[in-house]
């Protein structure tokens, strides 16, 4: 469950590496960043919208249609030499003759663009992997580092959003005509205040049900108290989502989606209180469903994917009969929560000396060009146009869906309705998380776990101070 944040790694949320984050902003303030040296009036503007029809202009790369020859986005007067992009990122091992995506879409930008090239540094997962993630805080720490940075490589956290070290795109953005109006707003992926750190190709949304056995006579759950006290008096048994779905994760779908985890924590005064009713609940209900999933009971809570994809994979709360949408809980109610890929997360570094340039990669990554490149778009037009596609093979058949209005209307409500989950409690979220397990497990009483708890988060607070 609850990694809305990136998928592939669900149910748990990443670590925050905290050890690499330390060392990178302990480099910050060296340099002045990019966003403070240059406004975006500095910037061509690189597409804009003209009926709809989203053209990609930077430099003398132009977008193209598919109607168009492929050789008219090529240039008779090339330059000799293009400024190079670095982009850093994880890829996967492939087979012969296969590709990454990003290898592609950095293939056919540098086939474009006339004006610059992007160089790919790359690395696999695992030990690859974490040899990169800390020499790039070291790299970005000292005022160095790639232009372009993915969110396996460098994972945000609001540390490093608050730090200075990331370019804040929502002035670019909003110049270039990226606004909720053109695109779905997953396309934010890191937003803190009015800023916007890092933006994604693709979006995933997520929902989540429950059977209505658990509800009895009452209406779905406005607050995630209601929910967890139906849960804890339904009478039956059941799993949550899956039976082999682990009790942290439980207590993360409970906890992740307050800012200040439902009051527990004072961001203002450094101060925490898990000792309340509320947190007890929130553990005797972990406790109970992941029980209850050891014995191999179906699960009472389901989450559910929200999307299309050409050819569409495609659920919606149907999948479940006899269950009601509840959502995920944040501080102002329940809504749809979305995830991304982290090597689909990109952001650039505010040290960067080639803003333009990678800022014009990131522009084709948003263009109905670029955006062929990935599953469901977050380009409202191109995701309709994607739509009207799946629509006509459901009514032929070829797709076991009922893609009709209805439909569209409930899978755009649940776009325009997801949002991410906050970034601020997640160092908390791993005390929590680490010491809960005890618990949860059946090693240690619930009122010893909940004063480790309240100790080392109070000891956190107090070194943030």
């Amino acid at each position: 469950m609850v990694n809305n944040q990136t998928k592939g790694k669900r149910p748990m949320r990443g670590m925050a590496l905290l050890a690499s984050a330390a060392l990178l902003l302990s480099g910050c303030g060296a340099k002045e960043t990019a966003q403070e040296s240059q406004e975006p009036e500095d910037i061509e503007i690189f597409y804009h919208a003209d009926d709809g029809e989203f053209n990609l202009k930077w430099g003398q790369m132009e977008s193209i249609s598919p109607e168009e020859d492929s050789s008219a986005a090529e240039s008779e007067t090339e330059p000799e030499e293009k400024t190079v992009i670095t982009l850093a990122t994880e890829i996967m091992p492939t087979g012969e003759n296969a590709t990454n995506p990003i290898e592609d879409i950095v293939a056919e930008f540098n086939r474009r663009n006339t004006k610059y090239s992007v160089e790919l540094r790359t690395c696999y997962a695992g030990d690859e992997l974490a040899t990169m993630r800390e020499r790039l805080s070291v790299e970005v720490g000292a005022g160095g580092g790639p232009d372009i940075l993915t969110g396996e490589v460098f994972p945000i956290t609001q540390e490093i959003m608050d730090s200075g070290v990331l370019v804040d795109l929502s002035p670019y953005l909003e110049k270039s005509g990226v606004t909720t109006e053109t695109f779905f707003p997953e396309y934010a992926y890191a937003v803190s205040g009015d800023r916007i750190y890092a933006i994604v190709p693709e979006m995933s949304v997520d929902g989540y049900c429950v059977d209505a056995a658990v509800l009895g006579d009452s209406q779905p759950p406005q607050d995630i108290e209601s929910f967890a006290d139906l849960l804890l008096e339904y009478p039956g048994h059941g799993s949550f989502i899956m039976p082999t779905l682990g009790g942290r994760y439980i207590l993360a779908y409970f906890l992740e989606g307050s800012e200040d985890l439902w009051g527990m924590i004072d961001w203002e005064k450094k101060t925490c209180d898990f000792t309340g009713p509320l947190f007890s609940k929130f553990l005797d209900v972990s406790k109970r469903y992941r029980e209850d999933g050891k014995k191999g009971y179906d699960p009472v809570v389901n989450d559910y994917y929200v999307h299309i994809q050409g050819p569409p994979s495609y659920q919606i709360s149907s999948q479940f009969p006899g269950n009601v949408i509840v959502g995920c809980f944040f501080d102002d109610g329940p809504h749809y929560t979305c995830s991304a890929a982290a090597t689909d997360v990109m952001m650039i570094n505010a040290n960067t000396e080639h803003l333009e340039g990678a800022y014009a990669f990131l522009s084709f990554v948003l263009s109905r060009d670029g955006q062929n490149f990935y599953g469901d778009s977050v380009q409202k037009e191109l995701w309709n146009t994607s739509w009207e596609y799946s629509a006509k093979l459901s009514e032929v058949g070829a797709i076991d869906a009922p893609l009709n209005e209805e439909t569209k209307q409930e899978i755009l409500e649940a776009y325009e309705d997801a949002r991410y989950l906050p970034r601020r409690t997640e160092a908390i979220l791993d005390i929590v998380y680490e010491e809960a397990a005890d618990y949860l497990e059946g090693d240690r009483s619930k009122e010893d776990v909940i004063e480790k708890i309240q100790n080392r988060v109070q000891l956190y607070l107090d070194e943030q101070g």
